[in-house]
C-alpha cells in the first residue's frame, strides 16, 4: 500500500484543499475502509486467485463479470506504470534528463521505466514466493522511512501558522472531496486489494486475509495523515505567496515534493533517505501489482473472457502469457500519461468502478447462506454505504474523467459479445448487468451537469443527487441478480493447486 502515494499525495492534496486536506485523508480512509471490510469477507468466502474479477460471476452473471473484469484489469494494469513514473521522478535528482520542467518523463525517462517493468516481469516469472521475499525485504523500510520523515520534518521546523495561512479550508468542502481522487488519496489506499487477488495462493485465508486487509488500511491511514500534517506544518513558502496553496502545484515541489522540502530545510540526511525511498517504495508497489494483474488476467481467461492461453502456467506455477500480455499493456500506458497526476485519477477510478460490485455480491451471497470465517457486522448498513462511497469517489474525479472511465469500462462488452456462444450467455446474464450499465451512464451524466462539470446542479445538491442515484442503482443491482448455481465457491480456479512452493 505504501508506494508513491505518500511521496506525492500530501503535496497534491495540499495544492487542491490546503490544510483541510487532512480532512480529505480522513474521509478517504473511512470510505475505503467500508469497501475493505466488504472485500475482507468476500475474500474469505471465495479465496481464489484473481478473486475480485470472479465475485460477480456468482451473483450477477456473465455481462457484469465482463464489464467488471475489464474495469478491474485496466485499473490494475495502469498501476505499475504509475509507480515507475514516481520512481523515475525521484531518480531524476541523481541522474537528470529523466523528467522535464513540467514533471513529464523525457524519452530517456520512459525508456528507463520500461527497463524496470522488464525487471519485475522477470521476478514475477519465477513464482509468488520470490515475489513475496522481494517485497517483504523492503516492506519494513516502507513503514520506517515515512515515519522517520514525519519526525524529522516536525522537529526541524513546524509552523502552526501554516494551518491557517489562507485559512484552514481556503477552497471549501468541494475541494476537500475533489482531493480524494484527484490528489491520489483514494489510490494510496487501494493496495489492500492485493490480499484479495492473491487469496488463492495464501495459507489459512480465513485467518490471514481479514487481518491483512483491515490492518493494512489502518496502518496506512496513520502514516498518510501524519505525513500530511508534517508536510503542511513544515512547508516552506520560498518564492511563493503565503497561503496560496493552489500555486504550489506549479512550483519546484513537483520535482519531488518531500525531497524538495527536506532540502529547503537543510536536512541533507533526510533528503538522501527520501531519495532512496522515492525509488524503492514505488518499485516495490509496482512489482506486487504486476503480480496481481497477471492473476486477474488468469482468472478472466479461466472464465472465458480473455484468451484461454492466459491460463497456461509455467513450471513455477505462474501464468506466464498473462504476465507477458500485462507487461505489454503497461508499456503502452506510459506513453499517453507520462506524469504521476495525469494518470492517478483514471487509475483509481477504474479500480473503484470495478470494486463497486463487491457490496452487491456480498449481500447476495449472504442470502444464499454460504458460511464465512469472517463476517462484516450490520451488513445491511455497511453494504449500501460501501456502494455509495465507491460511486462518490468516482464522481469526485470530475468531468470529463468520469466519461473516460465509463467509455473504457464499456469496452468490456466486446469480449462478452464475442464470447456469447462460448460462455452460454442468456437473457438472465444481460438482465444481471443492467445495473452496471445504469451506473456507467448515470455517473458521467450527473458529473457533466454537477458542480464538478458545468455547474448546472450546484454543490452540494449534486452530491445529494449522486447519493440518491447510487441507492437506486444499488437496489436495482440487488433485484436484478443472476446467482450461479453451477459454480461452487469452494472450487478453485486452478492456479492454487498447481503451485507447489510455499507462499
Amino acid at each position: 500500500m505504501i508506494g508513491s502515494g505518500w511521496l506525492f499525495g500530501a503535496f497534491y492534496a495540499a495544492s487542491i484543499a490546503g490544510p483541510a486536506s487532512i480532512i480529505s485523508w480522513i474521509i478517504g480512509a473511512l470510505m475505503i475502509m467500508v469497501l475493505a471490510l466488504v472485500y475482507a469477507e468476500l475474500s474469505v468466502r471465495i479465496p481464489k486467485t484473481g478473486a475480485a474479477a470472479i465475485f460477480p460471476q456468482y451473483t450477477h452473471g456473465k455481462m457484469t463479470t465482463a464489464l467488471n473484469g475489464w474495469s478491474l484489469f485496466m485499473g490494475y494494469v495502469s498501476t505499475p506504470p504509475l509507480e515507475m513514473i514516481a520512481a523515475i521522478t525521484y531518480l531524476n535528482f541523481i541522474t537528470g534528463k529523466l523528467v522535464n520542467s513540467n514533471g513529464f518523463l523525457t524519452p530517456l525517462g520512459m525508456l528507463l521505466s520500461v527497463v524496470f517493468l522488464v525487471l519485475f516481469f522477470v521476478i514475477n516469472s519465477i513464482g509468488i514466493s520470490r515475489v513475496a521475499r522481494f517485497n517483504s525485504g523492503i516492506s519494513l523500510l516502507k513503514v520506517i522511512i515515512p515515519l522517520t520523515a514525519v519526525i524529522a520534518l516536525t522537529v526541524t521546523f513546524f509552523s502552526v501558522s501554516n494551518f491557517t495561512a489562507g485559512s484552514f479550508n481556503p477552497y471549501g468542502m468541494k475541494a476537500i472531496f475533489s482531493a480524494i481522487p484527484s490528489a491520489g488519496i483514494a489510490f494510496s489506499f487501494l493496495g489492500f486489494r492485493q490480499a484479495v487477488e492473491l487469496a488463492g495462493e495464501s495459507k489459512n485465508p480465513e485467518k490471514t486475509l481479514p487481518v491483512a486487509i483491515i490492518l493494512s488500511v489502518l496502518i496506512a491511514t496513520v502514516i498518510y495523515i501524519a505525513v500530511q500534517i508534517a508536510f503542511i506544518g513544515s512547508f516552506q513558502w520560498n518564492g511563493l505567496t503565503v497561503g496560496n496553496w493552489s500555486s504550489i502545484a506549479s512550483s519546484q515541489y513537483t520535482r519531488g515534493p518531500l525531497l524538495v522540502l527536506a532540502s529547503s530545510l537543510g536536512i541533507a540526511w533526510l533528503a538522501v533517505l527520501l531519495l532512496g525511498d522515492g525509488v524503492i517504495s514505488p518499485l516495490g508497489t509496482g512489482n506486487i501489482y504486476q503480480t496481481s494483474t497477471a492473476r486477474v488476467a488468469y482468472a478472466l481467461g479461466e472464465m472465458g473472457y480473455f484468451p484461454k492461453i492466459f491460463t497456461k502456467l509455467n513450471r513455477f506455477g505462474v501464468p506466464f502469457l498473462a504476465l507477458l500480455f500485462d507487461f505489454l499493456i503497461m508499456v503502452i500506458f506510459i506513453l499517453p500519461f507520462p506524469s504521476w497526476q495525469s494518470l492517478v485519477s483514471i487509475n483509481s477510478g477504474m479500480s473503484i468502478l470495478a470494486y463497486a460490485t463487491g457490496p452487491l455480491s456480498l449481500m447476495i451471497l449472504r442470502k444464499k447462506g454460504e458460511s464465512a470465517g469472517f463476517r462484516v457486522p450490520i451488513i445491511q448498513i455497511i453494504s449500501p454505504i460501501a456502494f455509495i462511497s465507491a460511486i462518490l469517489l468516482i464522481y469526485w474525479s470530475g468531468y470529463p474523467y468520469t466519461l473516460y472511465m465509463s467509455i473504457i469500462s464499456l469496452v468490456g462488452l466486446v469480449p462478452f459479445l464475442i464470447s456469447i456462444k462460448r460462455l452460454n450467455a442468456t437473457w438472465k446474464d444481460v438482465r444481471g448487468g443492467i445495473w452496471f450499465l445504469l451506473m456507467l451512464v448515470t455517473i458521467p451524466v450527473i458529473s457533466y451537469f454537477g458542480s464538478y462539470g458545468t455547474g448546472i446542479i450546484a454543490f452540494p445538491l449534486d452530491v445529494v443527487t449522486v447519493i440518491i442515484a447510487s441507492l437506486a442503482i444499488y437496489f436495482v443491482g440487488l433485484a436484478f441478480n443472476n446467482p450461479s448455481d453451477s459454480m461452487n465457491p469452494q472450487e478453485t480456479v486452478g492456479i492454487e493447486e498447481v503451485i507447489a512452493e510455499p507462499a
